[in-house]
């Protein structure tokens, strides 16, 4: 495999994305467009679109840049409780040469932060024992250096302003584009 290319799940991997995606296997693996494919009907007219995210938390994309890691490089802490979330995002993270540590809810990562150092953190907020909401108000008052990254679907206006308020410096709507989160990051090698 190419130094530049995505890793993929196994095959025994399929049957679980099918469920969790709610979509065919031949459209996962790209056999059928997903808009000749009947979706699951989801109810977005809650949730808020990227573009006003980045109103609520000012942010200003800036032109497309590559910036040189430092030689030191940021752990980011990948706090989710999809297992193929989590590894996509740290695949993702580690060829962009940080270094990464996961947890599958918020309780284990406010555990993980005892024990190691981070320096960024994602968080979704639907996770089991403790959601990302209360996960982000723990951790900001235990360390407020780290930089929190909210990383969900749950993307309504209340839960937007709620990880603001908390302290998070930034909210990411899944399903997301890899390049954003990197954009994101960059922010903070500065």
């Amino acid at each position: 495999m190419g130094e530049n290319e995505l890793s993929l799940p196994d095959v025994a991997m399929i049957p679980k994305l099918v469920k969790y995606l709610g979509v065919s296997a031949d459209i996962l693996l790209g056999c059928n467009e997903p808009e000749t494919a009947t979706l699951p009907e989801i109810d977005s007219g809650n949730l808020l679109c990227q573009d006003q995210i980045n109103s609520i938390f000012n942010f200003v994309e800036e032109k497309e840049e590559k910036r040189e890691r430092k030689n030191n490089p940021k752990t980011v802490l990948v706090t989710d409780d999809v297992p193929l979330m989590r590894m996509l995002i740290c695949d993702m993270l580690n060829k962009a040469d940080y270094k990464t540590l996961t947890a599958a809810n918020g309780k284990e990562c406010l555990s993980l932060l005892d024990s190691q150092k981070a320096d960024i953190c994602t968080l979704d907020i639907g996770m089991p024992e403790m959601n990302g909401l209360e996960a982000l108000a723990k951790i900001k008052s235990k360390c407020p250096e780290i930089k929190v990254i909210m990383v969900s679907a749950q993307s309504s206006k209340e839960n937007v302003l709620k990880a603001r308020e908390l302290g998070a410096e930034y909210f990411i709507a899944k399903p997301f584009n890899g390049n954003n989160l990197l954009k994101i990051l960059d922010l903070f090698e500065n």
